[in-house]
């Protein structure tokens, strides 16, 4: 799963057969918007031949159309796909639900295909996690780091930091036992007591930085090491 292509029917119409939506006595209209509006929110899960972790953030629906954003491999992908009924195509991948709680997804290219099952995460959810958020200190030389952890589903983490003008970012791993982010050679844990530290090698070095949440309307996101 390294690049999404053209959409393509046949999976919207495999993963319609799978997640079908159950019967009810709203109208066709109302039950298709409502169909539509459990589709919105972030979604994650692994796929079923390598195990690599995914989410897919539905953020807009407008009619057959929504705008997502696919993380995979390190990656983000901003991008329109095709809505029909309780599914979602982009590219060779298809994610649908019923209940708007638990989902599938498919991906196929020829006659290869993998599946995942999909746990949506509430906004509620995302921000409850106290690693959630912005996060800078200051080295005892007075370089600066950060590290910013977007979200976190499950045993995902989406994450970005920069070291030395280069951006890192892409999905983690997040260790619920420890508390602790990792990504890449950076992580950051936070203990009971609430100090939080990032660790992470530059440079041919390992530091460990006591680091502080910054304030919603704060947008800093770099680090520099000299």
């Amino acid at each position: 799963m390294t690049s999404v292509s053209s959409s393509t029917a046949s999976n919207a119409a495999a993963a319609q057969a799978a997640i079908s939506a159950t019967g009810s006595q709203i109208s066709k209209q109302n039950q298709t918007l409502y169909a539509q509006s459990n589709l919105l929110g972030t979604w994650s899960g692994k796929w079923s031949a390598n195990n690599q972790a995914f989410t897919v953030k539905v953020d807009k629906i407008t009619g057959a159309t929504a705008q997502i954003e696919y993380t995979h491999n390190g990656q983000t992908q901003k991008l329109s796909a095709t809505v029909s009924q309780n599914t979602i195509t982009f590219g060779n991948v298809t994610i649908g639900t019923k209940n708007g709680t638990k989902g599938a997804a498919e991906f196929q290219a020829g006659s290869y295909t993998a599946t995942a099952t999909l746990t949506k995460t509430s906004a509620e959810a995302v921000s409850a996690n106290k690693l959630v958020g912005s996060w800078s200190g200051l080295t005892s030389t007075g370089n600066a780091a950060s590290f910013t952890v977007t979200s976190i589903t499950g045993t995902s983490a989406e994450v970005k930091y920069v070291v030395n003008g280069n951006t890192q970012s892409g999905t983690g791993t997040y260790n619920a036992t420890n508390n602790v982010v990792s990504f890449k050679n950076a992580q950051i844990s936070l203990a009971p007591s609430g100090a939080a530290n990032v660790i992470f090698s530059a440079a041919g070095s390992t530091y460990s930085i006591p680091v502080t949440k910054a304030s919603a309307t704060s947008t800093s996101t770099t680090s520099t090491f000299a």
